[in-house]
């Protein structure tokens, strides 16, 4: 098994990067799901399947994030655990989250596959074309891998709380290798559309999830698994659930948010929801990049809170998000640059979806470093042990706002760059929400460590 990396000790900074990379590769290789899928439909298949498979990603979003949010809960309750040498605990609570991780799984996907229908028709997702009834099948047929895709986010928080990042993203550089020839073969082979990208997608969350079984079987010493001595424990899926849901919740209203936005797209139609599509999947991108270093901060944060250091914990919060900052300045501004050539990738030959994309990247491109503060900052509190507080923040500040801006502001001027004007709105809200929460969580976390150490 390759070295541990010991977060409670030594340079930070180095640390960090080491820890943050291979996530942020694992975190785009889960992006490139979708994002093959889309490039490979709107080759082979048409606008009209890239439409249905884009006007998909928002609601399957809200299904797939209530409990792979829980993940979090794993990541911060292991760590702390782990920081306080509490070493019988740990191993219970790795045994909970992976006996629990598929069977919340599977509860997703059961309510997703009979309701994604009347969601769909509800977002306005246009029928011509038969967008809507690709859109359903596509979504039915995803939602058969959701218990393995929770799974395997399950196992990757047991693993990087020992500091083993590389497995998982190894893992999944061989799904997604996998789900790139299978989308190949199943649209342009079998000529499948939408059908084949959604089985090719489904074929690779299965297979990443027996990788991450298997590595966990195969494991020594602490961080394993085995299903001859199971330590399930009621009080550790309590703890993790108070800490995971939460952020399960905050991350399901945000998605559902983005719901109430791509209704929005869809009232413009078909070359709409291409545009916004290819833009969105780029966002995606660049927001899994910048937000993996929240999975730094939280585990860094949460072992040396666990290890009474708030200083230590204190300093990788700090550099984690000066880190967040300047790769999202770069990325942000240089896919502005490079916008039509990269949208070119998704859209084929539909210059008016090309304008549609413009009307969006010009407002969010630029800035989209506010977005990267805005996903890593819930990391601190939340390593510091407070999840409710960040969840309510992203609820009322992000979800909430965007929601009323739907509502008002873009009712009463009905065009795209209204409706894209929400998103650096609500980042700069939530951003000085979370400023003041972190304040006054690291008094209070302060206070808690010197009552400890006295």
């Amino acid at each position: 098994m390759s070295q541990r990396l010991d977060m409670l000790n030594g340079g930070l900074i180095k640390k960090i990067i080491i820890f943050t990379l291979p996530i942020m590769l694992q975190s785009l290789l889960q992006t490139l799901y979708n994002s093959a899928d889309l490039i490979i439909v709107g080759t082979f298949a048409g606008g009209a399947s890239l439409s249905a498979v884009g006007a998909t990603t928002a609601i399957y979003n809200v299904f797939l994030s209530l409990f792979i949010g829980m993940s979090a809960g794993v990541d911060v309750v292991c760590s702390h655990h782990f920081g306080r040498g509490d070493y019988k605990g740990v191993k219970s609570i790795i045994d909970t989250s992976v006996v629990t991780g598929p069977l919340m799984g599977i509860i997703v996907a059961v309510i997703g596959f009979f309701t994604i229908e009347p969601i769909l028709v509800l977002m306005d997702t246009p029928e011509e074309a038969g967008v809507l009834s690709m859109a359903v099948l596509y979504l039915k047929v995803l939602m058969i891998g959701v218990p393995f895709s929770v799974f395997f986010n399950f196992c990757s928080a047991v693993l990087r709380t020992a500091g083993e990042t590389q497995k998982p993203f190894i893992f999944l550089c061989t799904s997604g290798i996998l789900n790139v020839v299978l989308n190949v073969v199943m649209v342009a082979g079998f000529r499948l559309d939408v059908l084949g990208v959604a089985i090719a997608t489904v074929v690779s969350q299965v297979v990443s999830a027996i990788m991450i079984l298997i590595c966990l079987l195969r494991n020594k010493g602490l961080f394993t698994f085995s299903f001859r001595n199971v330590l399930f424990s009621w009080k550790k899926l309590w703890l993790i659930t108070r800490v995971g849901l939460p952020a399960g919740i905050q991350s399901c209203a945000f998605n559902l948010s983005n719901s109430f936005l791509q209704a929005g797209v869809n009232s413009f139609g078909p070359d709409a929801i291409e545009g916004s599509t290819a833009v969105a999947t780029v966002e995606g991108m660049m927001y899994v990049t910048l937000a993996s270093f929240q999975n730094a901060i939280t585990t860094f944060v949460s072992q040396n809170i666990g290890a009474n250091n708030l200083d230590r914990a204190r300093k990788s919060f700090r550099y984690s998000l000066y880190m967040t900052i300047v790769l999202g300045i770069v990325l942000g501004v240089g896919m502005f640059l490079l916008g039509d050539f990269v949208m070119a990738i998704f859209i084929k030959g539909n210059p008016i979806a090309m304008d549609y994309a413009y009307q969006r990247y010009m407002i969010t491109y630029p800035v989209y470093f506010l977005a990267g503060i805005m996903a890593v900052m819930p990391g601190a509190i939340r390593g510091m042990g407070y999840s409710v507080a960040p969840s309510v923040i992203a609820i009322v500040g992000a979800c909430g706002v965007r929601i009323a801006w739907i509502y008002t502001v873009f009712q009463a001027n009905r065009t795209l760059t209204t409706l894209y004007l929400v998103h650096p709105v609500t980042w700069v809200i939530t951003i000085v929400s979370y400023s003041i929460t972190y304040i006054i969580v690291l008094k209070k976390t302060r206070k808690k460590l010197q009552i400890i150490e006295s």
